[in-house]
């Protein structure tokens, strides 16, 4: 799971001593990955909250595009009906305040698989009745309407600051002679909750309605702060010690999914691709060892 499928037939060789096919390899890999899958859907049918649990926990979620292949089955050469594409594989993660532990979970489903898979991590994670849900995101939509669904009135929404201040940097000069400046006195602003200073100072400097939107950052700063003012509340998080940026959940994209199915040459199959994101996350999580007991256990 966390090397190619050539790299792992050669550390077999290395640390035992005699040499596998690769495609033995990859058929165990991929037998194991499923395997895995399947345990995680069968643990997804209840989840019921215990009463009490950590006081506040963050949720992050966003997505990463990866390499799928598909054939037409029954063609007699393959290999002219193969069809690259990226599909999106949604990784969501949830984190107890103040804990270095991190729960993932990955799936390539409809959008819509998002809200119960988010919800179990969050519940791993330590969420119970009486918790805080911190969503931090950079705003797109789906994000915000399958956090609405996992947590409900236990979560609140804050937009990731380093998103925002990508879109007021490239506003600045369009607003100030000095656009560091501007950018910093904006950013202090936000920190200090007074977003919608930052929105009217925005509005003032919009370009004429007949400049072309690829050529209106102010306008495009102005409208996703405007559309977005409950998820601004910065000075709050800062006060309860919560993040303001998206850090968990980008850092989870490149070591729970892209080290291992991002790299050089890799191309999964749809299911394929389901079963190794899944297996990924559930390696992140901790539970590999628990899952290998497991396995010998009913081998047995």
């Amino acid at each position: 799971m966390e090397a190619s499928f050539d790299q792992a037939d050669k550390r077999v060789e290395e640390h035992y001593g005699f040499i596998l096919p690769v495609s033995a390899v990859a058929s165990v890999s991929r037998k194991h990955a499923g395997a895995i899958a399947a345990r995680q859907e069968a643990r997804e049918g209840a989840n019921s909250l215990p009463a009490k649990g950590a006081p506040a926990v963050v949720a992050e979620a966003d997505g990463s595009f990866l390499r799928i292949v598909s054939t037409d089955d029954g063609k007699p050469d393959r290999r002219r009906t193969r069809r690259v594409q990226y599909r999106e594989v949604r990784l969501c993660a949830a984190s107890a305040k103040g804990s270095r532990s991190i729960h993932y979970d990955a799936t390539f489903s409809d959008v819509r698989a998002i809200a119960g898979l988010w919800s179990h991590t969050a519940k791993d994670a330590g969420m119970a009745m009486n918790s805080k849900v911190h969503i931090v995101a950079d705003g797109a939509d789906w994000i915000h309407t399958e956090g609405g669904t996992a947590f409900g009135r236990q979560g609140s929404f804050l937009i990731d600051l380093y998103h925002v201040l990508e879109y007021l940097h490239a506003a600045a000069p369009g607003c100030a002679a000095v656009p560091q400046r501007w950018l910093t006195t904006q950013k202090k602003r936000l920190k200090n909750g007074h977003s919608k200073k930052v929105i009217a100072e925005l509005k003032k400097h919009i370009e004429p309605d007949a400049s072309p939107e690829s050529e209106s950052p102010v306008r495009r700063a102005w409208r996703y702060l405007d559309n977005r003012r409950d998820c601004l509340a910065y000075d709050l998080a800062k006060k309860q010690e919560l993040p303001l940026g998206s850090g968990l959940i980008e850092s989870g994209n490149k070591h729970v999914l892209q080290a291992r199915m991002k790299i050089p040459g890799a191309a999964w199959n749809i299911q394929t691709g389901e079963n190794f994101a899944r297996a990924r996350a559930l390696r992140a999580n901790g539970g590999w060892d628990a899952y290998w007991t497991e396995a010998a256990k009913a081998a047995a």
